[in-house]
């Protein structure tokens, strides 16, 4: 086991942790790996409950503790609530004081403290790790449910939390993390999990990663090959200049419209042009929004007395068309990574 008696100690006093694990009637203590390590006052019941480990841990003989005890949580400055016979057993911890802050936060009821706060992904390993070896599996499952997969990790660092979904066999969440990777590119910046799954899972990641883009960016060339709406304005509009069909091929093959007028605007044929190239590198529907590909097809359109009065509400009618039909065709491709059973 990790976790021991305490029979050997640092030369410094410990700190005692800070509330809700100062309680002066509390019955055991946990001493964090620190240096100078922390003293979390705890109450066995609320352990016991939360952990067969300690469950089991807590029925066994343990002898009394020994110096040195940092002068604050001596007994004889805690309104007598132990005698010097009393002193709560301590049980020396591999895991540091901020691991236990979070970890021990779960087993207490939140009416005495807030919910406990992760701090980072890394922060969040640890307490995952922690609460595997203790048996923890209430506080695993909530880790697992809502912190996880929580929009600031899962949006923001979406490899990494692929890599600890896949590391403890979390198939749903992996998976999960494994969309969310569409909205950056890849190969990102360097994340510590990978060093802890196989180069193989993460072969597999970035294989999915280029098929959705080839995907979404032929769902956006399929479109400009076959618009032929003639609702939308860049189709209408005879003012300003055309996709020119030789400039454009073999890529931008328009088929005309029974009006013949040409083909699409320059103005949308340039914007299509540009999102099918983004779309390689972050294939999800919401990309058709980029801010500057958009400011840069309205303010030409804008060139344009005809397509200026509609180029905004027509584009955003498309985007929403084709940012749905790209999502359905990427929902399609399947995330080939063997997980541990």
């Amino acid at each position: 086991m990790d976790c021991a008696l305490d029979l050997t100690f640092s030369p410094s006093y410990p700190i005692p942790a800070p509330y809700p694990f100062d309680h002066p009637q509390a019955d055991l203590i946990l001493r964090s790996s620190d240096s100078p390590p922390v003293d979390f006052r705890v109450f066995k019941l609320l352990l016991s409950l939360s952990s067969p480990f300690f469950s089991t841990l807590l029925t066994l003989p343990q002898p009394p503790p020994q110096l040195p005890i940092s002068p604050l949580l001596s007994p004889r400055t805690i309104d007598g609530a132990f005698s010097d016979n009393e002193l709560p057993s301590i049980v020396q911890m591999s895991e540091d004081q901020t691991t236990l802050r979070v970890l021990l936060g779960f087993c207490y009821p939140i009416s005495t403290h807030e919910m406990p706060h992760f701090a980072s992904l890394t922060e969040l390993q640890s307490v995952i790790e922690a609460a595997r070896k203790f048996e923890m599996d209430g506080i695993l499952n909530h880790v697992r449910q809502n912190e996880l997969v929580s929009p600031r990790f899962l949006e923001a660092q979406p490899v990494r939390v692929f890599a600890i979904g896949f590391m403890h066999h979390w198939v749903d969440e992996a998976k999960l993390a494994a969309r969310y990777t569409l909205r950056h590119p890849i190969p990102g910046p360097y994340a510590e999990e990978l060093e802890r799954i196989p180069a193989g899972a993460y072969h597999r990641l970035q294989e999915y990663h280029q098929t959705c883009g080839i995907v979404a960016s032929s769902r956006a060339e399929i479109a400009a090959a076959s618009e032929s709406d003639d609702r939308w304005v860049w189709l209408e509009c005879r003012e300003c200049p055309s996709s020119s069909r030789e400039n454009d091929q073999p890529w931008f093959a328009f088929r005309l419209g029974s009006s013949q007028r040409g083909g699409p605007r320059q103005w949308w044929a340039n914007w299509l042009k540009g999102v099918a190239r983004l779309l390689q590198t972050r294939p999800r529907g919401e990309t058709l929004r980029d801010y500057d590909l958009m400011r840069r097809a309205l303010a030409e359109a804008g060139d344009c007395w005809f397509c200026l009065q509609r180029a905004r509400d027509d584009l955003e009618s498309f985007i929403q068309i084709l940012g749905a039909q790209i999502e359905k065709d990427i929902s399609q491709v399947e995330l080939n990574v063997d997980f541990p059973s």
